[in-house]
């Protein structure tokens, strides 16, 4: 239970309309885009700025009372789920882009900001916000740095890393702290910026963020390729390297995803068919031709069954139809998934689906496979399929092996969170792990902020 002097001080300085101990707001913020991951905090507060935060931080960490940051709450590892009790901190108060500077390519926004949001403010100048998470339309921008999100543009453009120049954050301890700046060259201290993004909020609170931008692309085309397997079409993403061309989306599919799409939307796929890449050049109008035309020969030399160019808008929405119908034609398999997001290096994505179709086959399940091919992003799908067996969870233990025995990585964009935080140990050794929970305890050493993310349990 929470200090009732706690409470009285957090009603204090908010107000009670900002703050709710209801049951109902308690379920509401006990968790992200995976409800099998739930936990209840004892209270939701909505400061508006950064002193606010400050106060809060100071106060918890004066009564030792624990402390999960929120923002869109669209994650899938839970990391924005209170496991260890305490208040949830919802940032949506924070939704206001401050500043946009085209001269110099940058934007100054608060964490609350939707993605969407921020990408269609530049837009309309000329510009283009590139990190591009499946989750654009309601994820906010804190919690993509926290999370350092991906998504299909990833391939060209990179990851949200790569964009943030600078953060407001505030520490457990209520001190305000500001790393980074505007320019792009500065080696002034530590690069203490991309510490805290991928942090997961487990080391402060983004009060405000200072992002990249670019000019946006003149033009973009769009085509798809199939081939009869995914090594075949993994020999074509090499082919397509070679030629110089950078594409900025390199989307697969496998057999089974394939199949899945063809029965729920009639895309037009050939039984023969057993892989699809989805493929994006963008740039300058004139570039694009001869980019498309490399990319086309480039596939026929590795034994392409089908190649559609896009030249309308149309059209390229035809073609993204079989990607974003994924989610819902696997549904027509089973309505139970257990998910996982990983990454190899990308030479080796065929090996790991033949990893994953032993595993299916050893257990008798059913893993549809799909991703962003040009990274090495496989987004992994098991179920049992309607059959109402129960899933074999050694299955996903298998698949972290495979993942980790190629070189992988178990998170590639989703994050760790408490869903994958005990797996940890798979990819960081013990002097690795040691040096981190050093990070965490001189950043937060009463172990306040967002506990249970990121760093496992000592045992």
């Amino acid at each position: 239970m929470l200090n009732q002097e706690f409470v009285a001080k957090i009603e204090a300085l908010l107000g009670k309309d900002r703050c709710s101990f209801s049951p109902e707001d308690l379920v509401a913020y006990s968790y992200d885009a995976n409800p099998e991951k739930r936990a209840q905090g004892e209270g939701v507060v909505s400061p508006k700025d950064k002193e606010e935060v400050a106060a809060i931080l100071k106060l918890a960490y004066e009564y030792e009372v624990p402390v999960t940051p929120r923002g869109g709450g669209s994650g899938y590892t839970g990391g924005c789920v209170p496991v260890g009790g305490g208040i949830v901190m919802a940032m949506d108060r924070f939704n206001k882009i401050l500043e946009i500077d085209a001269d110099n390519y940058l934007v100054i926004v608060e964490p609350g900001v939707v993605t969407k949001d921020l990408q269609a403010a530049v837009d309309k100048i000329g510009l283009m916000y590139p990190p591009d998470p499946a989750s654009t339309a309601f994820s906010t921008i804190g919690g993509n740095i926290a999370e350092n999100a991906g998504g299909i543009r990833a391939v060209k453009y990179g990851v949200t890393k790569h964009y943030v120049m600078g953060l407001e954050v505030v520490l457990p301890n209520g001190d305000i702290v500001k790393t980074g700046s505007k320019c792009i060259k500065d080696v002034a201290g530590y690069n203490l910026t991309e510490l805290f993004v991928g942090s997961e909020g487990t080391l402060g609170v983004i009060t405000k963020a200072v992002v990249k931008v670019v000019p946006k692309p003149e033009a973009r085309r769009t085509m798809t390729a199939t081939f009869s397997s995914l090594e075949k079409a993994a020999e074509a993403v090499k082919a397509i390297y070679a030629t110089g061309v950078r594409p900025a989306t390199m989307e697969f599919l496998d057999r089974i995803s394939v199949e899945a799409v063809e029965k729920a939307i009639s895309f037009g796929a050939k039984p023969e068919e057993g892989a699809l890449l989805l493929i994006e050049v963008d740039g300058a109008e004139l570039a694009l031709t001869p980019d498309v035309e490399k990319i086309e020969g480039a596939c026929k030399k590795c034994g392409v069954i089908t190649f559609r160019k896009a030249e309308t808008y149309e059209e390229r929405e035809a073609l993204w139809a079989a990607r974003r119908a994924l989610s819902f034609a696997l549904t027509e398999i089973a309505t139970e998934w257990e998910d996982d997001d990983v990454s190899v290096p990308i030479a080796r994505i065929p090996q790991m689906i033949r990893k994953l179709d032993e595993i299916a086959e050893r257990h008798d399940i059913i893993i549809a496979n799909f991703g962003h091919y040009g990274d090495g992003n496989i987004h992994i799908g098991m179920t049992t399929g309607k059959s109402g067996r129960p899933f074999p969870m050694v299955a996903k233990e298998e698949v972290v092996q495979a993942v980790v025995e190629l070189e992988g990585r178990i998170a590639a964009e989703h994050g760790i969170g408490c869903v994958k935080v005990e797996n940890l140990h798979w990819n960081i050794d013990g002097p690795t792990m040691a040096m981190m929970r050093r990070f965490k305890n001189l950043f937060d050493p009463k172990g306040l902020l967002n506990p249970g993310k990121v760093i496992p349990s000592e045992d």
